[in-house]
């Protein structure tokens, strides 16, 4: 009788052990778990058992590849591949998923996002439309497609020009082609567009931004043959390459945040942006030499952004600049500085920014060093005697434990002494464009060790009376 009851319960136990845990949660969090895998993957799970054999067709976001990408694939985006890396990643399953994507019925759920990534080969192109005229039927929101070789595929444009592509939000189009008539009519509910490096006409770009009339982010990657953006909803514009001098124009009322790179704005262009808050510059080591000393003038930035409340400077230090008249952000809250600079120099001199913004809070630095700028003078800054009550957190990004550094955040802590947090780190600023840009293989940063903080702090408090955090993340 024993050996019955403890039979029973071993086996009760195993049947236990064994139950299909996973399965009998509940279905909104399987489907969570499923837009965690490839598409390939997620559709996969439809042979586990009945209970898994329709969720797949409940996600809203579906990724088809023709080749495997590195973790960091957006950089691989932004440019052609080489073909030993196509050869030797190539997914040979993609075309006939696209397919089969292209022919099933999905029932009631409406797609949400389709991605597509493909090194454009003759065969693909079928496919490709073929994916993008279901995915419009179903009313996708979010297209992406990008184009990983030789630029020669044409995205179907005509598949837009209906009623029935009008729920379309999100449009990113990498490295394709793309021609518009002067009749076309889509795009009419799009409110966000990306072009990254696209083979277009002029005119192709001013028809198809003529028609996106509820844009409100836009994104403009390699891009530079436009003259006038005139968009009277756009709230975000990306433009962060360079493009001619005096030839262009921005015309947008609602506009609130800018990034661009090259020459300042004419002084028409700020006349129209009354809205602008967060501004990010750039300014290309291929500019003229002589113009430094005018762009780094902070009281001209100060005129022509009034009312910026977050800040964004990049370029490299010029060969001789005085600071000038005296600059006032009154508005100015976060401030981030990446420089590129000599290794010999100090970076006392970014304290003139700070001056420069006596309500600012934040403060963030990338300082990068270039051995190359040795023979340049670097910018005169002398006034270190000034008093800051506002500022409350710094960041250090790639920062090296070098006694200029230090030096820096020492004068900060003295001349700033309401400064609560100090953040050092030695990972690069994390940059939306930069992240684009960064290879696969770019070396990841180092971690201090416990000696190395210890020694740090030490440097950087010795002799200061603070009560500031400092933290290494």
């Amino acid at each position: 009788m024993e050996r019955s009851k403890t039979y029973h319960k071993l086996q009760s136990s195993n049947k236990r052990d064994h139950c299909d845990w996973i399965s009998a949660l509940p279905d909104e969090i399987l489907i969570t778990i499923l837009h965690e895998l490839d598409t390939k993957s997620a559709v996969r799970t439809s042979i586990l058992s009945r209970r898994w054999r329709y969720l797949w067709t409940f996600l809203q976001s579906l990724h088809f590849s023709e080749i495997s990408l590195p973790d960091n694939y957006c950089w691989v985006r932004l440019g052609p591949m080489q073909e030993e890396y196509l050869n030797t990643n190539k997914i040979h399953h993609f075309i006939p998923s696209l397919r089969w994507f292209t022919g099933i019925k999905r029932g009631n759920t409406a797609l949400r996002r389709l991605c597509l990534v493909f090194s454009d080969s003759a065969e693909c192109t079928d496919a490709i439309d073929g994916a993008i005229a279901s995915a419009v039927e179903q009313g996708v929101k979010d297209i992406d497609v990008a184009v990983v070789g030789l630029t020669n595929y044409e995205f179907p444009s005509w598949l837009f020009s209906g009623a029935t592509c009008s729920s379309l939000a999100s449009l990113s189009l990498n490295h394709c082609k793309l021609s518009v008539s002067l009749s076309f009519k889509g795009f009419s509910a799009l409110t966000k567009l990306v072009l990254v490096a696209m083979d277009m006409t002029l005119k192709d770009t001013q028809v198809l931004l003529m028609n996106c009339k509820s844009l409100k982010s836009l994104y403009l990657i390699e891009m530079i043959d436009i003259r006038v953006i005139q968009l009277p909803k756009l709230e975000e514009l990306v433009w962060p390459w360079s493009f001619p001098c005096g030839a262009f124009k921005i015309d947008t009322l609602a506009l609130r945040r800018l990034e661009y790179c090259g020459v300042v704005l004419p002084a028409s262009t700020f006349q129209s942006l009354p809205c602008l808050e967060h501004v990010s510059l750039q300014y290309l080591r291929g500019d003229h030499p002589d113009c430094h000393a005018e762009k780094l003038r902070l009281r001209t930035i100060s005129t022509c952004f009034p009312h910026v409340k977050s800040l964004h400077l990049r370029y490299e230090v010029p060969k001789f600049v005085k600071p000038g008249t005296p600059a006032i952000f009154s508005k100015l809250r976060v401030l981030t500085l990446s420089i590129a600079t000599k290794p010999s120099d100090d970076l006392f001199w970014m304290t003139m920014f700070v001056v420069a913004a006596p309500f600012l809070v934040t403060l963030q630095t990338n300082v990068r060093y270039l051995s190359f700028l040795e023979s340049c003078n670097g910018v005169m800054w002398d006034d270190s005697d000034f008093q800051h009550n506002n500022l409350k957190e710094v960041e250090m990004y790639n920062f090296k434990g070098r006694d200029n550094e230090i030096g820096f955040a020492r004068l900060l802590l003295h001349r700033a002494p309401n400064i609560r947090r100090i953040a050092l780190s030695q990972a690069r600023l994390r940059e939306a464009v930069d992240h684009q840009c960064t290879p696969p293989d770019w070396p990841k940063a180092e971690e201090f060790s416990p000696r190395d903080n210890q020694l740090v702090i030490s440097k950087l408090l010795h002799g200061v009376s603070s009560s500031v955090r400092v933290l290494f993340v």
